[in-house]
């Protein structure tokens, strides 16, 4: 029968036969294919990557087995384990053959020092075209993907205010000049019935731009909805003919409107058009009219026009 104190030998033993085993085997040289950081370098003054540049390539390392294993434990601790591309001589674009360039430049394969690892060959990808465009900055308004459910009874007055109302975009030109406006996240707002504040994040138009700032504020706007009366609304007569004198009685009217509490209040009657075209409308055996009404977008509706049609006199001169 096999007690506990013989496991403890059997297994002392054979931890001490692959410790000797490890430090043995770690000494032999293996050919290893491995991921190494791509760092480009020098870009010319502005200029920028009119298409991603690969963030990694594939290479073929020769060294011991401890260098390899201290190298995948550690490999986050290496400044000192990349592979660079030089790009000051670049003005627009350049197809780089790697295995070529690195046997021409091997300080550009950089390895730590402190293990004993050799650069052999580039497995993927064996080249590397490098597209370089004009860097641009432009300012784009704000795309609301914001959706508020209102409580009846209130209303959104205007559009969602974002502070600040715009973002500057910096990339390459082609695609800079594509973007007109910068979205924000989807997001949805339940049951408001009063002025609501917000922050939210703002999409990536591309991943070649740079944008800032990349959150912004922003406010909802949410009142009663009411109604009240605007008179002294002058009524405009279009199209009026050269040759006879034309009036509209009477030339002011009055109407009701309506929308958010605090909006109608500051609705002035200059801001609300009453149109009589007589080019369209007039006839001669016709003498009330019922003239077209415009009101600000943000207000929900009119009613109640005083007096509901108005009058055109037309007068010939008599030379």
């Amino acid at each position: 029968m096999i007690n506990s104190s013989s496991i403890k030998r059997f297994g002392t033993a054979f931890l001490i036969a692959f410790v000797f085993w490890f430090f043995i085997k770690s000494e032999d040289s293996y050919n290893v294919n491995i991921r190494i950081p791509l760092e480009a370098r020098n870009l010319q003054e502005q200029k920028t990557y009119k298409e991603e540049v690969p963030e990694s390539i594939i290479v073929n390392l020769k060294g011991s087995g401890r260098s390899f294993i201290w190298l995948s434990l550690f490999r986050n601790f290496y400044d000192d384990f990349k592979a660079v591309i030089d790009l000051s001589s670049i003005s627009d674009e350049y197809n780089f053959e790697l295995n070529s360039y690195y046997k021409e430049n091997p300080e550009k394969i950089v390895l730590p020092q402190s293990l004993s690892l050799e650069f052999i060959e580039v497995i993927s990808p064996r080249q590397i075209e490098i597209n370089l465009d004009r860097y641009l900055v432009k300012k784009v308004p704000i795309k609301s993907n914001i959706f508020p459910r209102i409580i009846p009874g209130n209303i959104i007055v205007g559009e969602i205010e974002f502070s600040p109302d715009s973002v500057s975009l910096g990339g390459p030109e082609e695609v800079v000049n594509l973007i007109s406006n910068i979205e924000t996240f989807r997001d949805s707002l339940d049951n408001l019935d009063r002025e609501f504040f917000g922050e939210i994040q703002l999409s990536s138009p591309d991943k070649l731009v740079e944008f800032s700032p990349k959150r912004v504020n922003y406010k909802l706007d949410i009142q009663p909805i009411s109604e009240t009366i605007v008179s002294g609304i002058s009524v405009q007569l279009i199209n009026k003919p050269t040759d006879v004198n034309v009036f509209v009685n009477p030339s002011t009217v009055s109407l009701t409107i309506v929308g958010g509490l605090k909006q109608i209040t500051k609705i002035l009657p200059n801001e609300i058009q009453v149109i009589i075209d007589f080019e369209k409308d007039w006839k001669a055996d016709k003498q009330f009219y019922a003239p077209e009404i415009r009101i600000p977008k943000s207000l929900i509706d009119w009613k109640n026009l005083s007096p509901n049609n108005l009058e055109i006199l037309v007068i010939k001169e008599i030379n």
